[in-house]
């Protein structure tokens, strides 16, 4: 197996003046159980191995630079700004396009071993995605931001200060990220933003899929197909079953993730979970916005280079935009965050406009208002809010599908081990069909396991035996998807959740005692599963 080395390891000399200062902040080990601060000084090469082409493993730095100074804790009175509002990528005016790609060009200029640079930006990424720090407290675990709880907070972070440092470079404190609301399917938005396509601006990248280029519209499903108008309410349905189907914390954001927990080598009984926002339309988009012709999909294909791409940053604008639109401003019950104090505890170091190191913790991220920041109403929002998936079947397929020979499957661990192929459809047992509960039922599938060497995508149906993988997404019978971003040799195991409350209700099947549950493979990449089961939230 071949290997490719991208960057270099040694630290530069003004990183080492007045090193000592931070030393004792930088290595003190976490206390308790939430993400703590990762050591700085103990990082390793990240990893990443080839999707296309011949097994490459690739070795990237993704070390981040350790300036000189003492760490700043976070606090909104050091930190505060002018109210800005993020914008549609494709809304805005020329000046402000002009403006944006100034303050890129100032980015991309600085040395590279500035933190305000783009390329230490971009390993913030990568840093803590790719295995380059251990975990606070543990230092045999990987710290990881992706697949539980901190997936959105994180992410959050991380854009507030990267506007922060733009801003400072163009002298404008008001400045705002924009956001590419991919979920609009009436108003444009549903397509790669102009401001990001101009061969040689700042902010073009051309590593990105080119058969994807305007007019081409965005598939929040992957491999969805039809015409423009069969997409759009494949693509409606994908948002609705993301976000208004996912009543609480742990189907929306994810599931809990502590000091200890090795996302990469969990049991069944502790595997975290991503929520439906990640697992969902985020990655999607990652996936249909990568190049699929380079060896690691990049740049936006993989953790290790997606954040080398400036449409990355308008990309999750839209998911914490989003966020804000699940807590606040969809029908039914409140939506809340967690409340677990391992989450609100959790902490990550950050560079501000300066280049200092900042110390931030979650709970301080709950609210985009209190940082500054807000969104536009969306007028297109209301498509996919008030979207009503229209059942293509009547009644129970439990009889039909059980004489065709479907198979029973329960909860693990009394299945074994089963193998999904290339879809697999289940008999699963309801809870307590004729009780009344204020909860939601949701559908577990237990122990998903999986290689990430390609990217594959688990979609999910109810009360319809025949589905496949090119089933359409647009009906009360979709139920959502996990979509898997490639990252070879490193496996993924997890309980992943999806409410189907709602699919059963518009079905018809509410009461039934029992359903037909169809998971479909999109991709080559074998899935085992250790179980199903419905229960309720």
């Amino acid at each position: 197996m071949g290997g490719t080395v991208i960057g270099s390891f040694g630290m530069p000399a003004f990183l080492m003046i007045a090193f000592a200062a931070a030393v004792s902040i930088l290595t003190s080990p976490a206390v308790g159980s939430p993400i703590g601060l990762p050591n700085l000084r103990q990082c390793e090469l990240a990893t990443d191995n080839s999707v296309v082409g011949p097994p490459t493993t690739i070795h990237v730095n993704c070390c981040l630079p350790i300036p000189s100074g003492d760490v700043i804790d976070f606090s909104f009175k050091k930190y505060k700004a002018p109210k800005r509002v993020r914008q549609a990528a494709h809304k805005v005016s020329a000046d402000y396009i002009a403006k944006y790609t100034r303050a890129y060009d100032l980015m991309r200029s600085l040395p590279e071993d500035d933190p305000r640079s783009l390329s230490v930006q971009s390993k913030l990424h990568c840093a803590f995605c790719n295995g380059a720090y251990k975990q606070a407290g543990n230092d045999s675990v990987i710290l990881q931001v992706h697949f539980s709880w901190l997936f959105l907070p994180w992410h959050r972070w991380y854009l507030y200060f990267h506007e922060r440092i733009l801003g400072s470079l163009i002298g404008d404190p008001t400045f705002s990220l924009v956001f590419w609301n991919w979920d609009d399917q009436r108003d444009g938005g549903n397509v790669m933003p102009a401001m990001f396509l101009q061969n040689g601006s700042s902010l073009y990248d051309e590593k990105r899929n080119q058969n994807n280029l305007p007019p081409t519209l965005v598939k929040l499903v992957p491999g969805i197909t039809g015409n423009n108008t069969e997409i759009i309410n494949q693509n409606l349905n994908a948002v609705y079953q993301d976000l208004v189907t996912a009543s609480n914390a742990e189907l929306f954001m994810g599931g809990a993730y502590r000091t200890g927990v090795d996302i990469a080598n969990s049991t069944v009984l502790d595997a975290p979970l991503g929520g439906s926002i990640e697992n969902g339309i985020h990655n999607a988009m990652h996936f249909w916005t990568g190049d699929p012709t380079l060896p690691l999909f990049q740049d936006m294909g993989t953790f290790t280079t997606a954040s080398r791409d400036p449409i990355f940053y308008a990309h999750h604008s839209n998911v914490d935009r989003l966020w804000d639109k699940w807590l606040y401003d969809l029908p039914g019950r409140r939506r809340r965050n967690h409340k677990d104090p391992d989450f609100l505890d959790a902490e990550f170091y950050f560079y501000d406009e300066t280049g200092s190191l900042v110390r931030v913790n979650v709970r301080d991220a709950l609210k985009s208002e209190k940082l500054g920041y807000s969104y536009p109403e969306v007028a297109a929002d209301d498509l996919w809010v008030n979207y009503s998936p229209p059942p293509i079947t009547s009644g129970s397929a439990v009889a039909a599908a059980r004489a065709s020979g479907v198979p029973d499957i329960g909860p693990s661990p009394q299945n074994g081990t089963i193998s999904l192929g290339t879809v697999l459809t289940a008999i699963v047992k309801t809870p307590d069909a004729n009780k009344k509960h204020k909860e939601e039922e949701v559908l577990v599938v237990q122990g998903l396991q999986v290689t990430r060497d390609t990217f594959v995508a688990v979609i999910v149906f109810v009360n319809l035996p025949s589905a496949n993988s090119t089933t359409s997404t647009a009906s009360a019978e979709y139920v959502g998807t996990f979509n898997i971003i490639a990252d070879p040799g490193k496996t993924l195991m997890s309980n992943v959740k999806f409410e189907i409350g709602d699919n059963l209700r518009r079905i018809g099947i509410q009461n039934e005692p029992e359903v037909v549950i169809s998971l479909a493979v999109k991709g080559t990449q074998p899935i085992t599963i250790q179980g199903l089961t419905i229960r309720y939230s």
